[in-house]
């Protein structure tokens, strides 16, 4: 059943949230909506968490026309979250055990050049951030203050990401893992790759606590099910050498290091 809005003739929140019921069997399901309009399918996701004590994610998406992204869609769903005034001057409470994000997207090039790439994984950041339920940053790595054009470390104390931006810092942020106690999680790695290798070979000696994908490749390999065919170009370096980049990872260093 497809159900379409705008802002004007917002969709009705009992018959989202009926769906929903009759939609989600376990209460951990993730919900996207391509038309996101006023916001009503997060509201009603946000409102049905509450009522059975689940754990649903919502995505919308929407080609902000006319502002209505960030002047309607957000700005309803925060009230949502924080609590509000009805025009009647009845006081309702806030969903506040939520949080809601926005994210811009845009265009990268599909030519598999090192500067692209190198674009590619940076602007995935914040998709791996959806895609593992981790947006909790952490500036400190162990011992070290990271620099964030070169690698993010995401942790909220049970769940662990590292994304490596510079695979020259390979050697030295296994070294460091050798001193670090994740609790018995795996550290999520991902790692700038130009193929498919993770570098396996150099984190050999912590293999017991991390788990490694290589990037871009395994974004490719997600947009190549979706993306028109194409005939792909042999991997060229580009003419134009590639700006000298400071490849020392840590801005500091502190005693300890445990995380």
């Amino acid at each position: 059943m497809e159900i379409l809005s705008d802002s004007n003739n917002p969709k009705p929140i009992s018959l989202i949230l009926r769906c929903l019921q009759l939609s989600t069997i376990n209460g951990k399901e993730k919900i996207l909506d391509f038309f996101a309009g006023s916001g009503t399918t997060l509201h009603a996701t946000m409102q049905l968490n509450a009522d059975d004590g689940g754990h649903r994610q919502c995505i919308l998406v929407t080609n902000n026309e006319n502002n209505i992204c960030e002047e309607v869609t957000y700005e309803r769903n925060k009230r949502v979250i924080q609590g509000y005034t009805t025009p009647k001057g009845v006081e309702v409470a806030g969903l506040k055990r939520n949080t809601l994000r926005y994210y811009k997207t845009d265009y990268i090039s599909r030519d598999r050049t090192q500067k692209n790439m190198h674009d590619l994984v940076a602007a995935a950041t914040d998709l791996l951030c959806i895609k593992e339920d981790l947006y909790e940053e952490q500036h400190q790595f162990g011992r070290f203050q990271l620099k964030p054009h070169l690698a993010r470390y995401f942790s909220n104390g049970r769940r662990h990401m590292l994304i490596i931006y510079r695979e020259e810092l390979i050697d030295e942020i296994a070294e460091e893992i050798k001193q670090l106690d994740f609790g018995g999680k795996r550290l999520k790695i991902y790692v700038f790759s130009p193929g498919r290798y993770p570098f396996t070979d150099n984190f050999r000696e912590v293999e017991d606590k991390v788990e490694l994908v290589a990037l871009p490749a395994a974004i490719y390999d997600a947009y190549q099910k979706v993306l028109p065919k194409r005939k792909e170009k042999l991997f060229e370096e580009e003419r134009t050498q590639e700006a000298t980049v400071q490849t020392d990872l840590f801005a500091g260093q502190e005693e300890g290091g445990e995380v």
